[in-house]
């Protein structure tokens, strides 16, 4: 007795099924005279398998931005990641108090000595992705007292990261790609 395997694609494993039990049912009962039971034939259809790599998880060329069409954001860091080399700001929006989110997007906030709650935030399980732009200004403020001028210098994205409450939120301005060009802290006595 012959037996002829067959491997088909998947969605036409059952037609292969079928083909390979005719074939084998038709040559399994040619030939000369049986002396006794014939041994029983099993067919297995096998679909073919494809195997496809992982997903394509980012783009060649600018990390993803959730932060597009927006002039400015205000917020902590959560934390700094890197995308195709360049630094991604993981931001947890915060919101100031009486300000519509669409102000503080078009306009901002100022960003001053004060000895009020300004800010709060709202929502702790959403952030977004925000790239840093090559070049992008980072100013650090702190308050001495609320009655004297704010302290002020250059930093970086590495400091700004690691700030600590109440310091600690920022307000982002963002070109039109949604990259983060200018940071300033708040400095709440």
């Amino acid at each position: 007795m012959s037996i002829i395997a067959f491997r088909l694609p998947v969605h036409r494993s059952t037609a292969a099924l079928c083909a390979s039990m005719t074939v084998a049912l038709l040559t399994g009962c040619t030939g000369g005279p049986s002396t006794g039971s014939d041994p029983a034939v099993t067919v297995t259809a096998t679909p073919a398998v494809t195997a496809t790599g992982a997903p394509n998880t980012s783009e060649a060329g600018a990390p993803k931005n959730d932060d597009v069409g927006r002039t400015f954001d205000l917020g902590t860091i959560v934390k700094v990641v890197q995308d195709g080399g360049a630094p991604v700001i993981i931001f947890d929006r915060w919101t100031a108090r009486g300000v519509k989110d669409s102000v503080v997007a078009a306009k901002g906030v100022p960003m001053g000595i004060h000895s009020d709650a300004r800010f709060e935030n709202q929502n702790t399980k959403t952030t977004f992705r925000i790239p840093v732009a090559a070049g992008a200004i980072f100013n650090y403020t702190h308050c001495v007292a609320i009655d004297q001028p704010a302290q002020q210098r250059s930093s970086t994205l590495e400091e700004f990261a690691s700030l600590k409450s109440p310091e600690d939120v920022i307000l982002l301005t963002l070109d039109p790609k949604g990259q983060a060009t200018k940071a300033q802290n708040d400095a709440p006595c």
